[in-house]
């Protein structure tokens, strides 16, 4: 009996070992092996669910991004790892945007910013009006939200912009044909002198105005405006070249000269191209001179 007891004993000791190496063993000294499933493009909360349906550990990560969605994981979608193994998770977001202040800004230079801002971040744009005498037309006078606050959707910018009928800002007319100009003055009642001048510029452009552009100028008011009209150089024309490069630096504009062998008198221009016409009034005219 003592045998027979003696060997169950073992029988019973195996088979504790064995269910210890195979089922408890593995838990307590080994890791289970899982699969990352595949949440891109699932929200956050639905992307988080399902990591923890699959016990997998994981940490958030966002990003900036115009979807709040999840991004990817790292490791990858189908990856096993062990389960203790943390997974990060990239979720994009929509970072809270500040609001730039537009005051003292003409409605008409930014407008398309604003819209797009508008459209962006699902702002509700009113525009109002306001009589001003000091200011002119369409100047953001005020604005509804706070220079710096942080925009959110189905906000409302409300923006007052500056009536006058009695002022406007003079316009740039250096570059303007005398026909273009025209239509300006007659449409602000202005009195103007015109002087033509020989110059190196086209026919019946204007090469310089007595009042800057931008400035505040009140509508039938007794103010004279002069205005400088080229009457250009016919290239056919003999030109005195000393007369010539003098109105050319008088004008701001730059030079360049060729000196050409030739029969004729010396110091004489036979030619003359414009290399750069009316960018930011800056102009270029390549001579050539005899020697």
């Amino acid at each position: 009996m003592k045998w027979a007891l003696r060997l169950w004993l073992v029988i019973f000791g195996i088979g504790i070992l064995w269910i210890y190496f195979l089922f408890i063993s593995p838990k307590i000294f080994h890791s289970q092996i899982v699969t990352i499933p595949d949440v891109v493009d699932m929200t956050e909360d639905d992307a988080i669910a399902e990591l923890e349906k699959n016990h997998i550990q994981y940490q958030i990560t966002y990003i900036e991004n115009d979807k709040n969605l999840a991004l990817k994981t790292i490791p990858y979608a189908g990856t096993n790892i062990k389960a203790d193994y943390v997974v990060s998770l990239y979720v994009g977001k929509i970072m809270p945007v500040a609001y730039k202040s537009y005051l003292g800004r003409v409605y008409e230079d930014v407008d398309e910013e604003i819209n797009v801002m508008c459209n962006s971040y699902g702002l509700r744009l009113k525009i109002e009006y306001e009589e001003v005498d000091n200011v002119i037309s369409g100047l953001i006078i005020k604005e509804s939200l706070v220079d710096g606050s942080v925009l959110n959707q189905g906000d409302e910018l409300c923006l007052t912009l500056s009536s006058n009928h009695s002022s406007y800002m003079m316009p740039n007319f250096v570059g303007m044909t005398m026909e273009d100009a025209l239509q300006w003055i007659n449409e602000y009642n202005l009195k103007v002198n015109i002087t033509y001048m020989q110059t190196p510029v086209e026919e019946d452009i204007i090469i310089f105005q007595s009042t800057p552009a931008n400035t505040l100028i009140h509508k039938n008011n007794s103010y004279t405006l002069d205005l400088y009209v080229s009457k250009g150089i016919q290239t056919t024309t003999v030109v005195d070249v000393d007369s010539f490069i003098e109105v050319i630096e008088n004008l701001g504009y730059e030079f360049e000269i060729n000196y050409v062998n030739s029969n004729e008198i010396e110091n004489k221009l036979v030619a003359f191209e414009v290399q750069k016409l009316y960018d930011s009034n800056i102009v270029k005219y390549i001579l050539w001179i005899t020697k």
